[in-house]
């Protein structure tokens, strides 16, 4: 922690900032701390009258069911929990490596070799496109995705805010005509809405963070001759393995967001209703018994975090732990042995890697490889 206060108010974000991981899990896990940082947020730094003209915008998002406490937000995500269990994501892995070999075609068939549009959004646009069942290319999908980052990072600006708009237009036709919507409560305009918010929620949260996530683990793996010796030798367990370690090293996103529910105290500091609190997911040292057994992946076997762990806190922790953490997982981990089988003799290229400026997750905008044929 190097003298980092475990909380601390942050004058330039005006908001309470979390720091320390053990002090996270109380936040992410408490009553006391609620999950509508869009409301609190839309009140904050969007005028009246930008309300009032993107209130459809607002509404959508409220309606996502990460924005929700309980009992609603259980309700809401079990059916999608559910859904994405163990054994669907593990029946998923034919198809991710499918997806991932038509995405190693497209990067050897274009030069400069950038892993980031060809590979990374392309195996979760297309991952997602297939669990969600709609028809648009991944990047129809990554613009949607990024679009919608823009807007939640800085509300502030009308136009974000007209852009994302546009997108939840665009969204919500392409969930009108989509397979996996179509089991979720349809009855009412009000359980359509709910639906539409919830699918579209899922489909954003599939795409930018786990793309961050393929590039890194490439980025990282080439950078570490034993690492990469290790996956292409096939060696059991090695790509599970080091992905975990670029989930600590680089996490895609870095901060949850909450806001405090009453006038309480936390860490001797006093804590106003309806201030905003930053918790940090990027915790570095382990706080359990170094000794006793890290939980894993029910999907890749991975020694990981599966919301009662506390390796570390990349999903978030409690009930609104990653119902997609298996199936990032999954993707990161086949990427990086069939990248290694297809291009054994693969390197950086000079100034490869080129990082984006996205407030709401970290991000390579390009990570340019030579492929070594």
């Amino acid at each position: 922690m190097n003298g980092t206060p475990p909380l601390a108010w942050d004058e330039g974000l005006e908001c309470w900032v979390v720091a320390d991981p053990r002090l996270a899990r109380q936040v992410l896990n408490h009553p006391g701390f609620t999950s509508g940082t869009f409301e609190r947020s839309f009140q904050l730094y969007m005028t009246e009258t930008a309300r009032e003209e993107y209130h459809e915008l607002t509404a959508f998002l409220r309606l996502w069911f990460v924005q929700a406490d309980a009992p609603e937000h259980t309700a809401l995500r079990r059916p999608v929990q559910r859904m994405m269990s163990a054994s669907y994501v593990r029946s998923l892995a034919p198809r991710v490596e499918e997806f991932t070999d038509e995405c190693l075609d497209a990067l050897a068939a274009t030069a400069p070799y950038d892993i980031v549009p060809a590979v990374a959004d392309g195996i979760s646009g297309k991952v997602m496109a297939h669990v969600v069942g709609v028809a648009e290319p991944p990047e129809v999908l990554h613009r949607w995705a990024r679009t919608l980052s823009l807007f939640i990072g800085a509300m502030y600006r009308r136009d974000y805010a007209e852009q994302a708009h546009r997108t939840m237009v665009e969204m919500t036709e392409a969930l009108s005509r989509a397979t996996a919507p179509k089991a979720f409560p349809q009855e009412t305009p009000e359980d359509r809405a709910r639906t539409t918010a919830t699918w579209a929620m899922n489909l954003f949260g599939g795409l930018e963070t786990t793309s961050s996530l393929l590039a890194s683990t490439v980025l990282e793996a080439l950078g570490e001759p034993p690492v990469w010796d290790a996956v292409r030798g096939r060696q059991p367990g090695a790509a599970e393995e080091f992905v975990e370690k670029v989930l600590q090293r680089r996490p895609p996103l870095r901060h949850l967001g909450r806001v405090v529910a009453h006038d309480q105290e936390l860490a001797g500091e006093r804590m106003g209703q309806g201030d905003l609190v930053l918790v940090s997911l990027t915790g570095e040292t382990l706080l359990a018994d170094a000794t006793a057994p890290a939980a894993a992946c029910p999907v890749t076997g991975a020694a990981g975090d599966d919301g009662a762990s506390e390796q570390h806190l990349v999903f978030g922790f409690g009930p609104h732990y990653c119902v997609g953490a298996p199936l990032a997982r999954l993707e990161a981990a086949v990427l990086l042995r069939r990248f290694a089988a297809r291009f054994p003799d693969a390197r950086l290229a000079p100034e490869a890697a080129v990082w984006g400026p996205n407030l709401s997750y970290v991000g390579l905008d390009h990570l340019y490889v030579d492929l070594g044929v």
